[in-house]
């Protein structure tokens, strides 16, 4: 119970606060007061965990046990760490004392920092301003208002005496600038982009933006309100019919991440989104991946899938799949494929970019052509080939198995039609034009705040036509996204028939022709599944 509660504790943190650090010219963003291990080790933290907490910063030992940490055998600091789902997270007031940081409250949020970033010069060219800084910052350093037709830029907390190029009226005050770019013949729609010490912000004057890709394929990009909160919405309204729509994958393969436009461009795909959720720990995808009705990753529960059939018919359906394997007359089902966790009856497909697993307690076949073709361990899957691991209980009922014995992977299904390519992810916002009736028990499937918190959205929604589109929503210049229930509504109110949520908050992207059209223009990580169209 303790540990639900702490949970529960971390959640609410993450949605209701986000707080920077700046630290030797570098920033660290950080969504709650507690910050999680992948923001450690950005700092230079290396950390071991077991029973106690062992965590070195250059000569320092940081020991921790019981929430508190000591510091080389001395100094103690109370309540500063927590331990949930196996993840070291640090209170950041830790963080500050530790690095002896100077604080600045703004709007709820806390910006730490060792020297204030520097304003150092303004460029305002062909609708583009360019804000240089002595040091990387985050959004949070910024606020864009627009009133009438003028926008209204606060940058703080900084200093500095800045270059000004361009018709750009500045104003100083206590570690505060406002930037005022005035007299515009339309409203200005920012687009905000952050390259570490530049940020760059483009001026659209129009609401709203369209371009014709192609016969079957339009991008469209608008300034939406909904309930009286505006957001940035990116649409790409699919065809199915007239292009392609398929999984794409880094060029080494499953279990490794790629920014999604090399990955588009190594697929020869002109657009796309991001697609699974994934463990990053080992960059595998989370639940269903088929391609060309191969299967590379396994349902995960009852979550939704993407599925296209080869008719070039588009789905969005919760599906029992059962993966069989027939070694001649031998019947074995299928626990998992291109996985690390533990199984009975494990599959590798040469897409997979890992280590096989070695268990002293499993056979190893290699599979080519629907025939065995060796027995015995291999770490890596042949190009073409196929690697199945069995558990040496079934031993005895393979005894007569050997190279040449024929093999069938069947997938069993309670879906209709044969599936080329299906993705799973979710949750399931919409079915047939309705919210769900167990859309409570659908946003519990979902932990770490999926459903609940206010973020950056990947969707992908049918029309009743059959048409499909990919839709990336994000809070307009700073604002929140959506959560779960408000993505529904609007979903609704647009009159989709189904749609789904994929991956969310900073791996959501969409490309179009190489450009990320996302509101900060940029990707934040690399992912190792994509929903390319060609």
């Amino acid at each position: 119970m303790k540990k639900i509660f702490v949970a529960f504790i971390l959640i609410i943190a993450l949605v209701l606060s986000a707080h920077t650090i700046i630290y030797k010219n570098h920033a660290f963003y950080s969504q709650s007061v507690w910050i999680n291990e992948e923001v450690l080790k950005q700092l230079g933290f290396r950390f071991v965990k077991n029973d106690k907490i062992f965590m070195v910063f250059n000569n320092d030992l940081i020991i921790g046990k019981n929430g508190d940490f000591t510091l080389n055998f001395d100094k103690i600091f109370k309540n500063v760490y927590q331990i949930n789902d196996s993840q070291l997270y640090v209170n950041i007031d830790f963080i500050k004392d530790y690095f002896k940081l100077n604080e600045y409250s703004l709007n709820g949020q806390k910006i730490l920092y060792d020297t204030l970033p520097e304003l150092k010069s303004v460029n305002f060219e062909n609708n583009n301003l360019s804000l240089y800084f002595s040091s990387e910052i985050t959004k949070e350093f910024l606020k864009l208002e627009v009133e009438n037709r003028d926008l209204i830029i606060t940058v703080e907390p900084v200093n500095g005496d800045p270059i000004v190029i361009g018709n750009v009226n500045l104003q100083k005050s206590q570690n505060k600038f406002l930037l005022f770019i005035l007299n515009n013949k339309l409203k200005p729609v920012p687009i905000t982009s952050y390259q570490k010490n530049i940020v760059k912000i483009a001026l659209n004057f129009t609401e709203e933006e369209k371009r014709i890709i192609k016969d079957g394929l339009i991008w469209e990009r608008k300034v939406e309100t909904f309930n009286k909160v505006k957001y940035l919405i990116n649409y790409l309204r699919i065809d199915p019919k007239k292009v392609e729509i398929l999984p794409v994958f880094p060029l080494n393969g499953i279990g490794t991440r790629e920014d999604l436009r090399q990955i588009l461009k190594n697929n020869g795909c002109i657009a796309g989104i991001n697609a699974n959720y994934f463990d990053p720990s080992n960059n595998l995808p989370i639940d269903l991946v088929i391609k060309d009705g191969k299967i590379l990753s396994d349902k995960y529960g009852l979550r939704p899938s993407f599925i296209l059939t080869y008719n070039n018919e588009a789905f969005i359906k919760r599906i029992n799949l059962e993966i069989n394997i027939y070694i001649g007359d031998l019947l074995f089902l299928v626990k998992g494929v291109n996985t690390l966790a533990k199984g009975e009856v494990l599959l590798y497909t040469d897409e997979f970019a890992l280590k096989i697993p070695k268990d002293e307690q499993k056979l190893y076949f290699i599979i080519e052509n629907n025939k065995i073709k060796a027995i015995g361990y291999i770490d890596k899957v042949p190009d073409g080939d196929m690697v199945l691991s069995i558990d040496k209980k079934y031993k005895k009922y393979l005894k007569d198995v050997k190279s040449g014995t024929k093999v069938d992977l069947i997938l069993n299904s309670d879906f209709p039609f044969p599936i080329k390519h299906a993705i799973g992810a979710g949750p399931l916002l919409v079915e047939n034009g309705k919210k769900l009736i167990d859309s409570a028990e659908e946003k519990l499937r979902y932990g770490n705040g999926i459903a609940t918190s206010k973020t950056t959205r990947t969707i992908i929604a049918l029309t009743k036509e059959g048409k499909v589109d990919f839709i990336v929503i994000e809070g307009y210049n700073n604002n929140g996204g959506m959560d779960y229930d408000i993505a529904a509504d609007f979903l609704i109110s647009k009159g989709y028939f189904f749609a789904m949520m994929l991956d969310g908050g900073g791996s959501s992207a969409m490309v179009i022709q190489d450009e990320v059209v996302n509101q900060d223009g940029q990707i934040q990580r690399g992912i190792p599944v994509g929903l390319g169209v060609k």
